[in-house]
């Protein structure tokens, strides 16, 4: 049995129905005579000569009813029909009758010398949108023809535009309007067809994983050029037969017919993967495109469409929550649980921040060196009314997935530096101390975000204390310039900039060298093996020689033991942070610190 499967119109402009260059009104208008007197023709070529040379009108004359029939079929542009009614053959009226089952907005002109009211009346009811008398004056038909000519131009027009939002809507119906691909009802009908013809085929939903970060960073303009790019990079890894579908922003749909075990699917996956590993060199967007894929073979013997296009989505939101780069899932029952689970908590993260469920912890950091308390680390913890305490690692990827981190990262900030300017001026004895808070890649690119730290220190003054913001390397690499540009900004304003997590990601030495940077930060998983690991050891001690060569204090997180502490005190190490001095701590127990420490 052969089969061909719907496929996308690649040679399509993204609207391809809607701009015709076809305008309705003809340059000449066409007309037709149709009338036995060879004299008329004289006189019409004789007393419209002007308009014929100008190229007002063009006259088509015949002499007979069927023979005018035949012109008409032939000659679809044709406007205005010039008759008389007593003819040979068919007469003009049997011709007024014929005519509109050819072109029903064609209009008829009736010239005849039997202009009593009776074949008027006759001739208008037969379908004659207007009658002139013989002898014609010549004028009053200049008059007539133009007027019935913009008549049908109007109607011949409006039946286009009309013609054309139809088709636009059919084609919107199947096709994305931005990249010109087929929508999820195209590719539910390929579906269904393979179905109903018992063919094998796979089902791959695939997500874009960076497109928010890109959409927030760069604009809607480079954001959907970027788009239309990996459109083009997803296309040449498929065969003639496959179809690729956008389904929403950053998430397409590839029917891929013929493919029967895990196997031969997981090659074309990780095909994609390793395409979206390379960046084109033309690009004008240094961000990496990571893709999240779901996958639902015919196996599974649904009988409905929408259960593998489900299937196959339900896959690739499992890929993503396991939090890994390039990730290929195939669908299994078991996966929906989870699955609904992460919907609801994100359902949950939009009504949290409705309802102020959100709460800041302050990590104490201290000097190693004299144990004094040198500041706090802002942290964001969410006391769900159901579920209690949710840990950062559970919802703050998921933040960033659904873009809501740039409320809750605005939230962070404004709260934070507000309790600790109302910690200022109620324990100035206590200060200065630094306040640290930590920003996502979502946040640095969002347009807004210079506008907010101005509103921040306008509204909460920093003198009394210091505020040091803190981005991962990894955000850094993957938005060098637009970071730099914000670090200048950040000094000029006198607000510190530390690295988190320095040396878990791509360690570029270069940007440390060239960046305004205050403070270097060791990650958790170098310290705790810092007394069992050699090479752990020996990293901490480069890290930190490498900071002090470029006049950056050095924080070390996730200190636990007086071990870690006398190690990283006598390597130099300023600060540390962790379990052995405190662990994070909401406000009320902060203020108890501070009046022990005031008046104990």
């Amino acid at each position: 049995m052969s089969y061909s499967y719907p496929q996308s119109l690649s040679s399509h402009s993204r609207f391809p129905f809607s701009s015709h260059s076809l305008t309705m009104s003809q340059t000449p208008a066409y007309i037709l005579v149709v009338d036995d007197e060879p004299e008329l023709q004289r006189l019409i070529e004789r007393c419209l000569k002007h308009q014929i040379e100008i190229g007002e009108f063009k006259f088509l004359f015949t002499t007979c009813g069927i023979d005018a029939l035949d012109l008409l079929r032939s000659t679809p542009h044709i406007s205005v029909v010039l008759t008389d009614l007593n003819m040979p053959g068919m007469d003009g009226w049997a011709l007024l009758e014929q005519i509109p089952t050819i072109d029903p907005l064609l209009k008829a002109v009736v010239v005849s010398a039997y202009g009593d009211i009776q074949n008027i009346r006759t001739a208008m009811n037969r379908g004659a949108f207007d009658f002139l008398t013989k002898p014609i004056n010549f004028q009053d038909l200049i008059l007539t023809i133009r007027k019935t000519i913009d008549i049908v131009t109007k109607s011949r027009l409006q039946k286009q535009q009309l013609k054309d939002a139809v088709e636009n809507l059919q084609y919107l119906a199947l096709y994305d309007k931005l990249t010109g691909l087929p929508n999820q009802n195209h590719v539910l009908e390929c579906i269904r067809s393979a179905i109903f013809h018992q063919l094998d085929f796979a089902v791959f939903y695939l997500a874009l994983d960076r497109f928010k970060v890109i959409r927030y960073g760069y604009g809607k303009t480079l954001a959907e050029e970027f788009l239309i790019q990996e459109v083009e990079r997803i296309k040449a890894c498929l065969q003639a037969t496959d179809v690729l579908a956008r389904i929403w922003k950053d998430e397409f749909v590839l029917f891929l017919p013929g493919i029967q075990s895990e196997t031969v699917a997981l090659e074309t996956a990780n095909k994609l993967h390793k395409t979206f590993k390379l960046s084109p060199p033309e690009r004008r967007i240094s961000a990496s495109g990571n893709t999240s894929i779901g996958i639902a073979l015919s196996s599974l013997c649904y009988e409905q469409a929408e259960d593998f296009l489900r299937a196959a989505d339900t896959a690739m939101h499992y890929a993503r929550m396991q939090n890994q780069t390039n990730c290929t899932v195939f669908f299994n029952p078991e996966m929906q649980v989870a699955v609904l689970n992460r919907l609801q908590l994100e359902s949950d993260l939009e009504l949290g921040l409705e309802n102020q469920e959100f709460q800041i912890y302050y990590q104490p950091i201290y000097s190693l060196q004299n144990r004094y308390l040198a500041g706090f680390e802002a942290l964001v913890r969410w006391q769900h009314p159901s579920r209690g305490l949710i840990p950062p690692s559970e919802f703050i990827p998921l933040t960033e997935e659904t873009g809501l981190i740039i409320p809750l990262g605005e939230w962070v900030l404004r709260e934070s530096c507000r309790q600790f300017s109302q910690w200022q001026n109620e324990f100035p004895d206590q200060f200065p101390l630094s306040l640290s808070v930590n920003l996502s890649g979502l946040q640095i690119l969002n347009s807004d975000f210079s506008g907010l730290i101005d509103n921040i220190i306008q509204s909460n003054p920093l003198e009394g204390f210091n505020l040091k913001l803190e981005i991962t390397e990894s955000i850094l690499m993957e938005n060098p310039e637009i970071v730099t540009q914000y670090m200048s900004q950040f000094k000029l304003r006198k607000i510190q900039l530390a690295i988190d997590d320095f040396g878990t990601g791509y360690s570029c030495l270069s940007y440390l060298q060239s960046l305004p940077l205050d403070t270097l930060k060791i990650d958790r998983s170098f310290v705790i093996n810092i007394s069992s690991n050699p090479k752990s050891l020996d990293i901490i001690k480069t890290l930190i020689t490498l900071a002090h060569s470029l006049n950056l204090d050095v924080v070390a997180e996730g200190v636990e033991t007086e071990e870690q502490v006398a190690i990283l005190k006598d390597l130099g190490c300023e600060y540390g942070q962790g379990y052995c001095f405190s662990p994070p701590i909401d406000a009320n127990t902060v203020t108890q610190l501070f009046q022990k420490n005031s008046y104990g």
